[in-house]
């Protein structure tokens, strides 16, 4: 009996201590899960996992709406066989270049660079579908590296146009999408950043106000679209920086501002004529003398060259002089200077204020149209910039 006691004693208290172990050895689970699940609490609260991926923006809705009013442009130039046994001579159209454009009207009016659109006998145009229109050359401006084409609507159909943004809300940063033909890989989509607004001396084009960015612009590109997040046309796609032959990331598109006033004015007057001061212009900081140096900005506008029978001639400007306002606004430079002038009308009356030995002179000189690609033609000066 005592035996039997004894082994259910120790059998009661074994099943005791096993139950005191087994209490002991669980606490400090639960008390970890509850600390990992207060940690992660705390976690979030404090420190919570950044939303980069979440931030990124989305174009597809902007580029599918955008896509459609985009085209690719082929220059065809028509070359003679060589045939030398007395049968007439046949033509071939022959691809010259490929390049972009967009629609600005429903009713076929398209925007692309003056470079690729001329020397061409034949534009070929070459919609989102696939489909292919024969373009009649509307317009160019040289200055700006502007066209204007035109094609014909399908009987009952309209083309998607895209918008012009408007210029004062363009800001560093903000996100830009190009579209265009980049070596012929037609509707490529491209995106980056404004890196630059209002873009002169670039060397390029006579009339500059560019729009810089960092989407990969490439040859077959020009005359694409540069848009903004909304889809709306920041700017022509036209140059690119390439020192060593391929994008590095520097890129120029024609300003909205200019794109805009020049297709206006083709498609209601088939041309536009600039007016002309008749002067060669330097910076006044790149004419100084040594130990001239001035930790002033240096501003306006010095006369190098006077040509004859210029407005400036009549006027009786002075190589030497420097221009400092053009209707009482200062002039920052001469780029700014040579935009100002060429943004208005052969005719044109205005106001400008030399500095000449340390004297202002104030006279109003009208503008005139100039010669014939009188941009083209004149002599080199170290500095100079034609007005």
């Amino acid at each position: 009996m005592k035996s039997v006691f004894n082994t259910l004693f120790s059998v009661l208290a074994g099943a005791c201590a096993a139950l005191l172990v087994l209490k002991f050895v669980s606490q400090p689970v639960e008390e970890d899960a509850d600390y990992q699940t207060k940690m992660r609490s705390y976690t979030e609260e404090q420190a919570p996992v950044p939303a980069a991926a979440a931030a990124w923006p989305d174009f597809t809705g902007t580029i599918e709406r955008a896509m459609p009013a985009v085209v690719c442009i082929s220059n065809q130039r028509i070359v003679p066989s060589r045939r030398s046994w007395g049968r007439p001579a046949q033509y071939y159209e022959v691809p010259a270049g490929q390049g972009s454009g967009f629609f600005i009207r429903e009713d076929g009016y398209i925007l692309t660079n003056y470079h690729v659109a001329s020397g061409a006998n034949a534009l070929l145009v070459t919609d989102h579908e696939g489909r292919e229109y024969h373009a009649n050359l509307i317009g160019v401006d040289p200055t700006s590296d502007l066209a204007v084409l035109k094609v014909e609507p399908p009987k009952g159909k309209k083309f998607m146009a895209l918008t012009f943004a408007n210029p004062k809300n363009i800001r560093l940063g903000q996100w830009t999408i190009a579209i265009g033909a980049p070596f012929s890989l037609e509707h490529s989509v491209t995106a980056g950043i404004v890196s630059g607004v209002q873009r002169s001396g670039v060397g390029v084009n006579l009339y500059e106000n560019y729009i810089q960015t960092d989407a990969s612009i490439n040859p077959g590109n020009s005359g694409g679209p540069l848009l903004n997040a909304a889809g709306d046309v920041i700017g022509v796609n036209d140059c690119i920086l390439a020192p060593s032959g391929g994008n590095i990331g520097i890129a120029f598109a024609v300003s909205a501002e200019i794109a805009k006033s020049v297709a206006d004015t083709l498609i209601e007057h088939g041309e536009i004529v600039r007016p002309w001061l008749g002067i060669m212009g330097a910076m006044p900081s790149q004419l100084r003398s040594p130990g001239e140096e001035n930790s002033e900005a240096q501003k306006g506008a010095v006369i190098r060259r006077i040509f004859q029978n210029s407005p400036a001639e009549h006027l009786g400007l002075r190589e030497g002089d420097v221009i400092v306002k053009l209707n009482d606004e200062d002039v920052a430079d001469t780029y700014e200077l040579r935009n100002r002038i060429l943004s208005l009308d052969p005719g044109t009356i205005v106001k400008i204020t030399i500095l000449r030995r340390n004297l202002l002179h104030e006279s109003s000189i009208k503008l005139e149209r100039p010669p014939a690609d009188w941009f083209r033609v004149i002599p080199q000066i170290d500095y100079a910039i034609p007005l």
